[in-house]
Protein backbone atom coordinates (compact mmCIF):
# COMPACT_ATOMS: atom_id res chain seq x y z
CA UNK A 1 0.00 0.00 0.00
CA UNK A 2 2.67 2.42 0.89
CA UNK A 3 4.69 1.94 -2.34
CA UNK A 4 1.51 2.52 -4.54
CA UNK A 5 2.14 5.92 -3.16
CA UNK A 6 5.69 6.85 -2.03
CA UNK A 7 7.66 5.84 -4.35
CA UNK A 8 10.71 6.12 -3.21
CA UNK A 9 12.82 3.28 -5.59
CA UNK A 10 11.89 5.87 -8.04
CA UNK A 11 14.44 8.15 -9.14
CA UNK A 12 11.97 10.96 -10.66
CA UNK A 13 10.21 11.13 -7.22
CA UNK A 14 13.48 12.54 -5.92
CA UNK A 15 14.39 14.76 -8.80
CA UNK A 16 10.70 16.07 -8.32
CA UNK A 17 11.11 16.40 -4.39
CA UNK A 18 14.57 18.16 -4.62
CA UNK A 19 14.03 20.46 -7.83
CA UNK A 20 10.21 21.60 -6.80
CA UNK A 21 8.92 20.57 -3.60
CA UNK A 22 12.09 21.36 -1.41
CA UNK A 23 13.22 23.80 -3.43
CA UNK A 24 10.18 25.98 -2.94
CA UNK A 25 10.87 26.21 0.34
CA UNK A 26 14.32 27.40 -0.48
CA UNK A 27 13.49 29.90 -2.86
CA UNK A 28 10.77 31.63 -1.06
CA UNK A 29 13.00 31.61 2.28
CA UNK A 30 15.59 33.04 0.66
CA UNK A 31 13.77 35.32 -1.48
CA UNK A 32 12.61 36.80 2.16
CA UNK A 33 15.60 37.04 3.85
CA UNK A 34 17.35 39.31 0.69
CA UNK A 35 13.76 41.09 0.96
CA UNK A 36 14.27 41.68 4.57
CA UNK A 37 18.04 42.78 3.80
CA UNK A 38 17.06 45.25 1.39
CA UNK A 39 14.39 47.13 3.53
CA UNK A 40 16.62 47.11 6.63
CA UNK A 41 19.36 48.73 4.22
CA UNK A 42 17.24 50.88 3.24
CA UNK A 43 14.89 51.76 6.42
CA UNK A 44 17.61 52.57 8.68
CA UNK A 45 18.94 54.77 5.34
CA UNK A 46 17.55 57.72 6.86
CA UNK A 47 15.63 59.66 9.34
CA UNK A 48 12.05 58.49 9.13
CA UNK A 49 10.82 61.53 8.54
CA UNK A 50 12.71 62.12 5.48
CA UNK A 51 11.46 58.26 4.72
CA UNK A 52 7.67 58.85 4.68
CA UNK A 53 8.14 61.92 3.00
CA UNK A 54 9.36 60.48 -0.20
CA UNK A 55 7.45 56.96 0.19
CA UNK A 56 3.88 56.03 0.67
CA UNK A 57 4.89 52.15 0.74
CA UNK A 58 7.57 53.38 3.43
CA UNK A 59 4.70 55.13 5.47
CA UNK A 60 2.87 52.42 5.90
CA UNK A 61 5.64 49.55 6.43
CA UNK A 62 6.17 52.17 9.43
CA UNK A 63 3.37 52.70 10.34
CA UNK A 64 0.52 51.32 9.00
CA UNK A 65 -2.26 50.51 11.61
CA UNK A 66 -1.11 53.31 14.03
CA UNK A 67 -3.90 54.47 16.55
CA UNK A 68 -1.65 57.08 18.55
CA UNK A 69 -3.11 55.34 21.89
CA UNK A 70 -0.68 54.07 24.81
CA UNK A 71 -0.33 51.57 25.91
CA UNK A 72 -1.31 49.68 22.47
CA UNK A 73 -0.09 52.14 19.76
CA UNK A 74 -0.85 49.93 16.46
CA UNK A 75 -3.98 47.68 15.28
CA UNK A 76 -2.58 44.21 16.81
CA UNK A 77 -2.38 42.68 13.30
CA UNK A 78 -1.46 46.33 11.57
CA UNK A 79 1.64 46.31 8.78
CA UNK A 80 3.72 48.09 11.18
CA UNK A 81 3.21 45.29 13.87
CA UNK A 82 4.20 42.65 11.35
CA UNK A 83 7.56 43.95 10.02
CA UNK A 84 8.71 44.96 13.25
CA UNK A 85 7.71 41.86 15.35
CA UNK A 86 8.02 39.53 12.40
CA UNK A 87 10.33 40.48 10.08
CA UNK A 88 12.41 42.63 13.13
CA UNK A 89 12.31 46.56 11.17
CA UNK A 90 10.44 49.31 12.70
CA UNK A 91 10.87 51.92 15.51
CA UNK A 92 11.70 51.22 19.10
CA UNK A 93 9.09 51.02 21.46
CA UNK A 94 10.72 54.23 22.94
CA UNK A 95 10.70 56.23 19.96
CA UNK A 96 6.92 54.91 19.06
CA UNK A 97 5.53 56.68 22.18
CA UNK A 98 7.90 59.78 21.63
CA UNK A 99 6.57 60.08 17.69
CA UNK A 100 2.68 59.64 19.50
CA UNK A 101 3.49 62.42 22.34
CA UNK A 102 4.34 64.94 19.46
CA UNK A 103 1.63 63.76 17.45
CA UNK A 104 -0.97 64.73 20.35
CA UNK A 105 1.02 68.46 20.32
CA UNK A 106 -0.14 68.53 17.15
CA UNK A 107 2.26 68.14 14.51
CA UNK A 108 2.61 65.65 11.33
CA UNK A 109 3.49 62.31 11.27
CA UNK A 110 6.22 64.11 9.11
CA UNK A 111 7.41 66.33 12.09
CA UNK A 112 6.90 63.77 14.54
CA UNK A 113 9.26 61.58 13.02
CA UNK A 114 12.18 64.06 12.59
CA UNK A 115 15.53 62.52 14.16
CA UNK A 116 13.50 59.33 14.53
CA UNK A 117 15.37 56.36 13.30
CA UNK A 118 13.87 52.87 12.01
CA UNK A 119 15.68 50.00 13.44
CA UNK A 120 16.86 46.28 12.77
CA UNK A 121 15.95 43.67 15.50
CA UNK A 122 16.42 39.91 15.32
CA UNK A 123 13.21 38.13 16.24
CA UNK A 124 12.60 34.71 16.97
CA UNK A 125 10.57 34.15 13.54
CA UNK A 126 13.47 35.73 11.95
CA UNK A 127 15.91 33.16 13.78
CA UNK A 128 14.18 30.36 12.61
CA UNK A 129 14.61 31.44 9.31
CA UNK A 130 17.69 31.96 9.27
CA UNK A 131 18.31 28.63 10.54
CA UNK A 132 15.94 27.22 7.99
CA UNK A 133 17.93 28.67 5.30
CA UNK A 134 21.34 27.51 6.94
CA UNK A 135 20.16 23.74 7.09
CA UNK A 136 18.66 24.27 3.09
CA UNK A 137 21.65 25.66 1.67
CA UNK A 138 23.51 22.99 3.29
CA UNK A 139 21.00 20.36 1.76
CA UNK A 140 22.14 21.71 -1.59
CA UNK A 141 25.32 22.11 -0.85
CA UNK A 142 25.31 17.81 0.05
CA UNK A 143 23.74 17.04 -3.17
CA UNK A 144 25.60 19.52 -5.81
CA UNK A 145 26.05 17.61 -9.73
CA UNK A 146 22.82 15.81 -8.36
CA UNK A 147 20.65 18.80 -8.01
CA UNK A 148 21.01 21.92 -8.96
CA UNK A 149 20.61 24.73 -6.07
CA UNK A 150 17.20 26.59 -6.51
CA UNK A 151 18.01 30.65 -6.74
CA UNK A 152 16.15 32.98 -4.59
CA UNK A 153 12.73 34.64 -5.29
CA UNK A 154 12.55 38.11 -6.49
CA UNK A 155 10.24 40.66 -4.62
CA UNK A 156 10.14 44.07 -5.56
CA UNK A 157 9.41 47.05 -3.68
CA UNK A 158 6.55 48.42 -5.12
CA UNK A 159 3.21 47.64 -2.43
CA UNK A 160 3.60 47.92 1.49
CA UNK A 161 2.54 44.41 1.67
CA UNK A 162 5.58 42.90 0.15
CA UNK A 163 6.81 41.53 2.91
CA UNK A 164 3.27 39.73 4.08
CA UNK A 165 3.02 38.33 0.38
CA UNK A 166 6.72 36.93 0.50
CA UNK A 167 6.43 35.14 3.88
CA UNK A 168 2.95 33.56 2.84
CA UNK A 169 4.93 32.34 0.15
CA UNK A 170 7.23 30.54 2.93
CA UNK A 171 4.15 29.56 4.86
CA UNK A 172 2.44 28.03 1.57
CA UNK A 173 5.88 25.93 0.35
CA UNK A 174 6.27 24.79 3.94
CA UNK A 175 3.20 23.39 4.55
CA UNK A 176 3.00 21.82 0.90
CA UNK A 177 6.43 19.99 2.07
CA UNK A 178 4.92 18.56 5.51
CA UNK A 179 4.57 14.72 5.89
CA UNK A 180 0.49 15.13 5.79
CA UNK A 181 0.71 16.15 2.32
CA UNK A 182 4.60 15.09 0.86
CA UNK A 183 4.91 11.37 0.78
CA UNK A 184 8.93 11.79 0.02
CA UNK A 185 8.69 13.41 3.30
CA UNK A 186 6.13 10.94 5.17
CA UNK A 187 9.08 8.68 3.85
CA UNK A 188 12.18 10.37 5.22
CA UNK A 189 10.65 11.33 8.92
CA UNK A 190 9.64 7.61 8.65
CA UNK A 191 13.34 6.51 8.11
CA UNK A 192 14.82 8.03 11.33
CA UNK A 193 14.22 5.36 13.09
CA UNK A 194 12.60 2.30 13.18
CA UNK A 195 12.40 -1.80 13.47
CA UNK A 196 13.93 -3.53 10.80
CA UNK A 197 11.13 -6.15 11.13
CA UNK A 198 8.23 -3.82 10.69
CA UNK A 199 9.76 -1.17 8.06
CA UNK A 200 10.41 -3.89 5.53
CA UNK A 201 6.46 -4.64 5.99
CA UNK A 202 6.11 -1.09 4.97
CA UNK A 203 8.45 -1.04 2.22
CA UNK A 204 9.63 -4.76 0.68
CA UNK A 205 12.11 -3.08 -1.47
CA UNK A 206 14.23 -0.75 0.37
CA UNK A 207 17.26 -2.96 1.20
CA UNK A 208 17.54 -3.83 -2.19
CA UNK A 209 20.73 -2.67 -3.65
CA UNK A 210 19.48 -0.90 -6.56
CA UNK A 211 17.20 1.05 -3.81
CA UNK A 212 19.68 1.73 -1.26
CA UNK A 213 22.28 3.10 -4.16
CA UNK A 214 19.32 5.36 -5.09
CA UNK A 215 18.81 6.44 -1.60
CA UNK A 216 22.80 6.87 -1.13
CA UNK A 217 22.37 9.08 -4.33
CA UNK A 218 19.92 12.07 -2.66
CA UNK A 219 21.70 11.49 1.22
CA UNK A 220 19.68 8.77 2.30
CA UNK A 221 21.97 7.01 4.47
CA UNK A 222 20.00 4.07 6.57
CA UNK A 223 22.44 2.42 9.27
CA UNK A 224 21.82 0.36 11.84
CA UNK A 225 21.30 2.26 15.11
CA UNK A 226 20.50 -0.39 17.96
CA UNK A 227 20.49 -4.04 18.17
CA UNK A 228 20.00 -6.91 21.30
CA UNK A 229 22.50 -7.81 23.02
CA UNK A 230 22.57 -11.46 21.83
CA UNK A 231 24.96 -13.79 20.59
CA UNK A 232 22.61 -14.98 17.77
CA UNK A 233 23.46 -12.76 14.69
CA UNK A 234 20.88 -13.53 12.78
CA UNK A 235 18.48 -12.30 15.66
CA UNK A 236 19.93 -9.38 15.94
CA UNK A 237 19.89 -8.44 12.05
CA UNK A 238 16.28 -9.02 12.39
CA UNK A 239 15.34 -7.28 15.27
CA UNK A 240 17.85 -4.07 14.60
CA UNK A 241 16.78 -0.78 15.15
CA UNK A 242 17.82 1.12 11.22
CA UNK A 243 17.69 4.51 10.47
CA UNK A 244 18.78 7.70 9.03
CA UNK A 245 22.92 8.35 9.45
CA UNK A 246 23.39 11.58 11.79
CA UNK A 247 24.05 14.42 9.64
CA UNK A 248 23.23 13.08 6.31
CA UNK A 249 20.66 15.26 3.62
CA UNK A 250 17.90 12.97 5.27
CA UNK A 251 18.20 13.97 8.87
CA UNK A 252 18.91 17.58 7.21
CA UNK A 253 15.44 17.82 6.05
CA UNK A 254 13.90 16.06 9.26
CA UNK A 255 15.67 19.29 10.48
CA UNK A 256 13.96 21.53 8.41
CA UNK A 257 10.52 19.83 8.18
CA UNK A 258 10.73 20.48 12.34
CA UNK A 259 11.64 23.93 11.72
CA UNK A 260 8.23 24.57 9.49
CA UNK A 261 5.76 22.99 11.84
CA UNK A 262 7.35 25.10 14.50
CA UNK A 263 6.52 28.05 12.51
CA UNK A 264 2.77 27.24 12.52
CA UNK A 265 3.09 27.23 15.85
CA UNK A 266 4.03 30.32 16.92
CA UNK A 267 1.52 32.52 18.26
CA UNK A 268 2.23 36.17 16.51
CA UNK A 269 2.05 34.58 13.44
CA UNK A 270 -1.91 34.04 13.72
CA UNK A 271 -2.44 37.79 14.33
CA UNK A 272 -1.56 38.22 10.09
CA UNK A 273 -2.10 34.60 9.04
CA UNK A 274 -5.12 32.25 9.00
CA UNK A 275 -2.88 29.30 10.02
CA UNK A 276 -3.45 25.53 11.74
CA UNK A 277 -1.35 24.20 14.24
CA UNK A 278 0.12 21.39 12.06
CA UNK A 279 2.30 19.94 14.38
CA UNK A 280 -0.86 18.77 16.27
CA UNK A 281 -2.48 17.97 13.05
CA UNK A 282 -0.02 15.74 12.09
CA UNK A 283 -0.42 14.13 15.57
CA UNK A 284 -3.86 14.17 15.83
CA UNK A 285 -4.30 12.12 12.35
CA UNK A 286 -1.83 9.66 13.38
CA UNK A 287 -2.28 9.30 16.83
CA UNK A 288 -6.17 8.64 16.04
CA UNK A 289 -5.00 5.78 13.56
CA UNK A 290 -2.37 3.81 15.86
CA UNK A 291 -5.60 3.19 18.26
CA UNK A 292 -6.98 1.14 15.69
CA UNK A 293 -3.59 -0.34 14.52
CA UNK A 294 -2.31 -1.83 18.05
CA UNK A 295 -3.84 -4.08 20.16
CA UNK A 296 -3.45 -2.04 23.54
CA UNK A 297 -4.20 -4.61 26.04
CA UNK A 298 -1.78 -6.91 24.65
CA UNK A 299 0.83 -3.76 25.68
CA UNK A 300 -0.58 -2.85 28.50
CA UNK A 301 2.21 -4.09 30.65
CA UNK A 302 4.50 -1.62 28.31
CA UNK A 303 2.41 1.27 28.46
CA UNK A 304 2.36 1.28 32.05
CA UNK A 305 6.20 1.06 32.24
CA UNK A 306 6.83 3.94 30.01
CA UNK A 307 4.00 6.29 31.81
CA UNK A 308 6.10 6.17 35.03
CA UNK A 309 8.60 7.83 33.07
CA UNK A 310 9.82 11.19 32.32
CA UNK A 311 6.83 13.52 30.59
CA UNK A 312 7.25 16.44 28.25
CA UNK A 313 5.25 18.48 25.99
CA UNK A 314 8.32 18.96 23.42
CA UNK A 315 9.21 17.02 20.90
CA UNK A 316 13.05 17.39 20.69
CA UNK A 317 15.76 19.35 22.73
CA UNK A 318 15.58 22.52 20.74
CA UNK A 319 11.98 23.07 22.16
CA UNK A 320 10.39 23.76 18.33
CA UNK A 321 7.31 21.22 18.63
CA UNK A 322 4.89 21.06 21.66
CA UNK A 323 2.26 18.38 21.62
CA UNK A 324 -1.42 19.07 23.08
CA UNK A 325 -3.97 16.98 24.01
CA UNK A 326 -0.93 13.98 24.13
CA UNK A 327 1.83 13.66 26.32
CA UNK A 328 5.52 12.88 25.16
CA UNK A 329 7.17 10.47 27.61
CA UNK A 330 10.90 10.24 26.85
CA UNK A 331 14.88 10.29 28.07
CA UNK A 332 14.74 12.98 30.52
CA UNK A 333 16.44 15.70 28.65
CA UNK A 334 16.70 13.96 25.80
CA UNK A 335 19.60 11.68 26.46
CA UNK A 336 21.92 14.28 27.64
CA UNK A 337 21.53 13.36 31.07
CA UNK A 338 23.10 9.93 30.79
CA UNK A 339 21.39 8.53 33.79
CA UNK A 340 18.39 8.90 32.44
CA UNK A 341 19.15 7.12 29.18
CA UNK A 342 17.80 3.96 27.91
CA UNK A 343 20.35 0.77 28.09
CA UNK A 344 20.26 -2.25 25.78
CA UNK A 345 21.44 -5.27 28.21
CA UNK A 346 20.69 -8.49 26.93
CA UNK A 347 17.38 -9.31 25.60
CA UNK A 348 16.02 -6.27 27.57
CA UNK A 349 16.11 -2.50 27.61
CA UNK A 350 16.49 -0.29 30.49
CA UNK A 351 14.71 3.09 30.85
CA UNK A 352 13.98 5.47 33.47
CA UNK A 353 16.30 6.31 36.29
CA UNK A 354 19.67 4.38 36.41
CA UNK A 355 17.31 2.11 34.32
CA UNK A 356 14.93 1.36 37.08
CA UNK A 357 12.43 -0.26 34.78
CA UNK A 358 13.06 -3.51 32.50
CA UNK A 359 11.10 -4.35 29.42
CA UNK A 360 11.72 -6.93 27.16
CA UNK A 361 13.47 -5.43 24.08
CA UNK A 362 11.24 -6.88 21.29
CA UNK A 363 8.06 -6.25 23.17
CA UNK A 364 9.53 -2.35 23.84
CA UNK A 365 9.94 -1.92 20.34
CA UNK A 366 7.16 -3.94 18.67
CA UNK A 367 5.29 -1.66 20.87
CA UNK A 368 6.92 1.43 19.29
CA UNK A 369 7.21 0.30 15.94
CA UNK A 370 3.81 2.26 14.57
CA UNK A 371 4.90 5.34 16.54
CA UNK A 372 8.98 5.23 14.88
CA UNK A 373 7.14 4.64 11.54
CA UNK A 374 4.65 7.34 11.62
CA UNK A 375 7.03 9.94 13.19
CA UNK A 376 5.30 9.68 16.75
CA UNK A 377 8.43 8.22 18.39
CA UNK A 378 11.81 7.77 17.73
CA UNK A 379 15.22 6.77 19.06
CA UNK A 380 18.72 7.45 18.79
CA UNK A 381 21.70 5.58 20.14
CA UNK A 382 24.22 8.41 22.19
CA UNK A 383 26.31 5.65 23.68
CA UNK A 384 27.42 2.01 23.53
CA UNK A 385 23.84 0.23 24.04
CA UNK A 386 23.07 3.57 25.43
CA UNK A 387 19.88 5.25 23.83
CA UNK A 388 17.56 8.16 24.30
CA UNK A 389 13.39 7.96 23.22
CA UNK A 390 10.40 9.60 22.95
CA UNK A 391 7.00 8.30 22.36
CA UNK A 392 3.38 9.70 22.11
CA UNK A 393 0.93 8.13 25.08
CA UNK A 394 -2.66 9.46 25.53
CA UNK A 395 -4.47 8.13 22.37
CA UNK A 396 -4.65 4.35 23.82
CA UNK A 397 -7.25 5.44 26.38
Amino acid sequence: MFEEVIRYYDDSSWKKYFSVDLADLYSSVEGLLLLRSKLEKELTSDAVSNLISRSNVYREILFGGLRANEPAPFVDNSLALFYRDVLGIGLKEDDVSLVITRIKEGLTLESATEKVYCVGITTLILERLRELSSKLKSIYKSLRGVIEEPKPKEYELKTSNVGVEAFLDVLNAGRKLLPLYNPISFFIMSLYSVPKFYVLEAYPQLFEENVLSLLKKYGMHIVKLLEPDLPDEKIRSERAVVGLEDNCVGCLIREVILDVYSLFQIDILKRFFAIEDEFNKYIETYASKLKESIVVDRFMHVINTVSSTDKTENYDSKERCKVHGYQFYYSFNFGATSSYRGRVVGGEVRIGYDGRYKLNYTEFFAFLAPQMFSGLAYVRPVGAREFMWLCTLGWEK
